[in-house]
């Protein structure tokens, strides 16, 4: 298997923490120029960031001291595991776990409320609210679980330590990986059934359920990162425990950074449609379509083009004025 190397870890990381960054910022640059106000979700969004910066941090650190990605010809099963080295991979480790579990969920609860915001005055309001609970306490149980884990021996390295104190950890590191996995699959799947039901275009129609569809981003890396941490767990006790640490952090690290920009991805089209000059050049050529077109005004304002003819007595849904802004 081909490991991370310090370059790539330290370019990753870059690139991704300066994407979230202007995914974070264009979504409050968004409420701002729309005069609409700061959401639940935002916050909820701005403070995951906040947790995702410290990560960038934390592997910027990793390689700064040589632990990330640098062979140091020893696993954690080693008998001589208790060494220097190897301490300071595992506390980074319980860095990255301790600091990526509430950024998860926060994410995912961020999202929920979003489609709360959109769709709770329609339908769904019962297992958005049954979602969010589940999404809460999801956090909190492997949150606690980690700061327990071991007996609450964080610091248990020695091999025989590790199998007396530690049975449990990889059976609930499986568990952990597989249900975010299917937490952000569900949450991905949420809006569909209202989207597939609107009366639209099928080209509107498309355009909104691509514009949902962003949160793929999010379950593709969490598959990568379950994946990952999987081949760790079977091979631990073969592979170099600093290139082993070095791939999973990375993983870690894109879990989460690509889940906070598919989460701004959903509501950023207006401003991008704003900023950037493609939308003005298909305004050009698709000027007399668009008039013509019929304009659904229940669509939420992200996935609705900017000029919207005002509707007909009667015509507004039951969505309601939220969803209009």
């Amino acid at each position: 298997m081909q490991h991370s190397t310090p370059a790539g870890i330290i370019v990753g990381t870059t690139i991704l923490q300066v994407v979230s960054a202007g995914s974070v910022g264009l979504r409050f640059y968004t409420r701002f120029w729309r005069r609409s106000s700061i959401l639940v979700s935002d916050w909820l969004i701005l403070a995951a960031f906040v947790l995702a910066t410290g990560l960038t941090i934390t592997e910027y650190y990793g390689i700064a001291v040589k632990a990330f990605a640098y062979p140091i010809s020893l696993t954690f099963h080693d008998a001589n595991a208790a060494n220097r080295q190897l301490v300071q991979l595992n506390n980074l480790q319980n860095v990255i776990f301790l600091t990526s579990i509430p950024a998860l969920g926060l994410i995912r609860v961020s999202v929920s409320l979003l489609y709360w915001h959109l769709f709770a005055a329609v339908k769904l309001r019962r297992f958005l609210i049954f979602w969010i609970v589940l999404m809460v306490a999801w956090t909190l149980a492997f949150f606690i679980c980690k700061v327990v884990e071991c007996r609450g021996r964080l610091d248990a390295l020695d091999p025989m330590e590790r199998r007396k104190y530690c049975g449990a950890c990889r059976n609930s590191g499986y568990v952990y990986a597989g249900s975010g996995i299917l937490a952000d699959l569900i949450t991905l799947l949420i809006p569909l059934p209202i989207v597939i039901s609107l009366s639209l275009p099928t080209k509107q129609k498309c355009l909104v359920l691509a514009t949902f569809m962003i949160g793929a981003l999010s379950v593709g890396a969490s598959i990568a990162k379950g994946y990952m941490y999987i081949v760790s767990m079977m091979n631990n006790a073969k592979w170099d425990a600093a290139l082993l640490l070095g791939d999973f952090s990375m993983w870690n690290l894109a879990e989460v950074q690509v889940g906070i920009i598919a989460a701004c991805g959903m509501t950023l089209r207006p401003t991008l449609a704003r900023i950037l000059p493609i939308g003005r050049m298909k305004a050009i050529f698709r000027k007399t379509n668009e008039e013509s077109e019929p304009k659904d005004p229940t669509l939420p304002s992200f996935v609705r083009p900017e000029r919207i003819d005002s509707p007909r007595e009667g015509q507004m849904s039951s969505l309601g004025p939220r969803n209009v802004r």
